[in-house]
């Protein structure tokens, strides 16, 4: 994971742009229903660090939460043995009462400030304005009609033109405007305008640049995954259009120009000003596992192995061949299906484990 967050200027916005879709999802077009792991940018590290480090950076749920836990122990679907074993296992055998009424009884604050969106709360808090209402009705209005599939009575001219110089010649030919100000309609109908052009007057330091543009297109992830998966794979629309998340981004910057001009005139300061010399975090920040979240690591592993205990066990005492037979016919077509390596069956049981559980109870 990168930890970079100032670009260069020229080739910045380009590389931000290449790393910004490495973390959005790959959201094909509904005619497509392909699984995507959301956590997919974060799978180059150990589970936990990286299921974490997804909360704290995007604000993804990635657990369970503690009263959530605490109820499944209650209730008996995480068994107490195996709790108190991997408490054991983690923090020592001498620490296992301690940590368990930690666990099931004292209070705990998980709520925390999440590293994307910050220069949102900017917007709202020093220019009262909330920049997202203002801009996303509009743009998920434009972005739907010019990738419609012939559901749409009116449509954007067809031709092989990309998405932005579609809007520059609608924008030039039409009687109404997409924007309601002078500035943003010219810079749209300048064919030399660049996204650097408009992150200058929207943000004013380019070593703001990448937090910007993460902030920007998080605040819309599947609408942003989609135009980038299509982007990548322009097939998967039926009727073919041209687009690129560039163009998108472009659009969008123009939506935000036209909606500060129109609230403020032309006289209001980039973002720059509000956030001062001190500067923002880095999006990807490395923050410590906490206590409370060795608590959720605890819990979900003694939440897992309440299922793989009983199913181990019942496999090795089965007197069943039969069962065992089709459990271990469904098996090998799982490993083949998620390309396990044998040696890593024989060095790692808990992968064993973790796919027998499932075909156990569908057997």
């Amino acid at each position: 994971m990168s930890n970079r967050q100032t670009v260069d200027f020229g080739q910045s916005v380009e590389n931000a742009i290449h790393e910004l879709k490495h973390y959005l999802p790959s959201q094909s077009p509904i005619k497509d229903f392909i699984h995507h792991n959301s956590l997919h940018a974060f799978q180059d590290q150990k589970f936990f660090q990286g299921i974490f480090d997804a909360r704290n950076i995007f604000g993804y749920n990635v657990t369970l939460n503690i009263e959530e836990f605490r109820a499944l122990y209650a209730s008996g679907r995480i068994q107490h043995s195996i709790l108190e074993k991997q408490i054991e296992n983690t923090k020592g055998k001498e620490n296992v009462q301690l940590w368990l009424n930690k666990m099931l009884n004292s209070d705990f604050n998980f709520e925390q400030a999440y590293n994307i969106g910050k220069t949102k709360t900017i917007w709202k808090k020093n220019y009262k304005i909330d920049l997202d209402n203002k801009v996303h009705p509009l743009l998920f209005r434009v972005i739907c009609a010019y990738l419609d599939q012939g559901v749409s009575i009116w449509n954007f001219p067809t031709n092989d033109n990309s998405f932005i110089e579609n809007l520059r010649y609608l924008e030039v030919n039409s009687f109404t405007s997409f924007f309601k100000t002078k500035r943003a309609k010219q810079l749209l109908e300048n064919t030399s305008t660049t996204i650097n052009d408009l992150l200058q007057i929207i943000v004013g330091d380019e070593q703001l640049y990448f937090t910007y543009l993460f902030d920007q297109q998080f605040a819309h992830r599947g609408w942003s995954g989609m135009v980038a998966s299509i982007e990548h794979n322009p097939s998967s629309l039926l009727l073919g259009k041209k687009i690129s998340l560039v163009d998108f981004i472009h659009f969008e910057l123009l939506l935000e120009i036209d909606a500060l001009d129109h609230q403020f005139g032309t006289d209001w300061k980039p973002i720059k000003y509000a956030i001062g010399e001190e500067g923002l975090t880095s999006i990807f920040e490395k923050k410590i596992i906490s206590e409370s979240d060795e608590i959720l690591m605890i819990f979900q592993e003694a939440f897992e192995w309440s299922y793989y205990d009983p199913i181990l066990f019942g496999l090795k005492n089965a007197k069943n061949l039969s069962l065992i037979l089709i459990i271990t016919f469904k098996l090998y077509f799982v490993l083949m299906r998620e390309n396990v390596p044998s040696e890593d069956i024989l060095k790692k049981p808990g992968i064993l484990a973790k796919l027998l559980v499932p075909q156990a109870f569908l057997a």
